[in-house]
């Protein structure tokens, strides 16, 4: 098998299906089981009601990063995913307009049941105002509607895109207004300044209090929390820790790796992310969560999870997953920016080397990292360890930095 094929398989399969030699295929998911009812949580003021699980469109980021082949198949299927997840009583989708023509796709696939379905869609947050209103009317046209249910600030945000937004409400032409970053202070700003009505904040397993909480910046609980109080609507991004295709599960040799693949024979594989899904349900201050899904098999194992109980065989699974790659998984808590003298850019390092390594978007992952000034790459860095001192995750992040631009580069 060719690397890039390998690097693209789709996430629940790729435990099977690169260690097949060693542990045999693992249980294919019960595919004729009938549809199951969704459960449905109000998305903060906006008084909409959401779908517990929604679609995500990252696998459809800026470029043909897949390889034309198999890019394209992404993009095939799209219209059979969007079908799937509301047959199965999912209500709505979430893309940008930068997720290559992503809203075009949806468009056309929610033709004749748009009446199902809320959309969520972005823009960067630029400083022109005229520039992002365009930016929206494209949106529109693409998605064949009048109105977008949800429209953010994508990786931020600006007090043009504030001001846009405002214009387009007032003008029916959005409905309501949020924000995605990963940096939970960035989020509390807004939320505490009353502009938003919903936010989308990573959060997962690998995010739990235990894990990473230990710095004196807010935390993602804590942002929870005062979205609650401030009524603003939470929507969970990369619920599966982003980490769709982990590169440690090739090490069978490894006693830990055995291990979770052995269960994961015994269970199934689709339980371990439907068991991430289900850990971050189990947090009421939480609306949704937003999930990438490449194939309609991945819809039914996802919209299966939200009718399922949280039991202590799933907990063990998450720990084995967790023991595995804390050591190498960044949560971009940022800690580490406040004490590089270099001020390298440790985190959007790490952020495009998990594109390039497990997302398989290596042409992005490359342009992102080479848009980073010359000081804020990895070369720039000084070997002080500071960021090691202070890192909640016990990162080593020197040499991780080296190996990244080595990729990057």
């Amino acid at each position: 098998m060719k690397p890039q094929t390998a690097s693209l398989i789709s996430r629940r399969r790729f435990l099977g299906t690169t260690t097949a030699a060693a542990v045999g295929l693992l249980a294919e998911s019960r595919a004729g089981q009938p549809a199951k009812a969704m459960k449905y949580r109000r998305l903060g003021r906006t008084n909409l009601q959401v779908s517990e699980i929604g679609l995500g469109c990252a696998s459809g980021l800026r470029s043909q990063q897949l390889g034309p082949e198999l890019f394209n198949r992404y993009r095939e299927e799209l219209p059979a995913i969007v079908q799937k997840l509301l047959d199965r009583g999912g209500n709505f989708v979430s893309t940008s307009a930068s997720y290559h023509d992503t809203e075009e796709i949806l468009g056309r696939a929610l033709k004749g049941r748009r009446n199902e379905a809320l959309i969520f869609t972005a823009t960067s947050p630029k400083r022109d105002v005229k520039t992002i209103m365009a930016a929206c009317e494209r949106s529109l046209e693409r998605f064949q509607t009048d109105v977008i249910d949800g429209y953010f600030g994508h990786g931020g945000w600006s007090d043009a895109f504030g001001e846009a937004a405002q214009k387009l409400k007032q003008q029916g032409k959005i409905r309501f207004v949020g924000m995605s970053c990963h940096v939970p202070e960035e989020h509390r700003v807004r939320v505490e300044a009353g502009v938003v009505d919903f936010i989308l904040q990573p959060y997962n397993y690998m995010n739990l209090a235990k894990w990473t909480e230990q710095t004196d910046r807010v935390g993602t609980e804590q942002l929870f929390e005062l979205c609650k109080k401030k009524d603003v609507g939470v929507m969970v991004i990369k619920p599966m820790t982003g980490h769709f295709i982990p590169n440690w599960a090739k090490q069978t040799n490894d006693p830990k790796v055995a291990g979770l693949l052995k269960e994961l024979k015994a269970q199934g594989t689709e339980n371990l992310y439907q068991a991430f899904l289900m850990w971050v349900l189990k947090n009421r201050n939480v609306s949704c969560a937003i999930v990438g899904m490449n194939t309609a098999q991945d819809v039914v194992e996802d919209c299966a999870a939200v009718t399922q109980k949280f039991r202590a065989s799933h907990e063990r699974l998450l720990e084995q997953y967790a023991a595995l790659a804390t050591g190498d998984y960044c949560r971009m808590c940022e800690t580490c920016l406040t004490v590089c003298p270099a001020q390298v850019r440790v985190p959007d390092i790490f952020r495009f080397r998990m594109y390039y390594q497990n997302y398989g978007h290596r042409r992005d992952a490359r342009e992102l990292y080479a848009s980073l000034a010359r000081h804020q790459q990895a070369t720039a860095c000084t070997e002080c360890g500071r960021c090691e001192n202070v890192c909640p995750g016990h990162l080593s992040i020197v040499p991780k930095l080296k190996a990244a631009h080595a990729l990057l580069a």
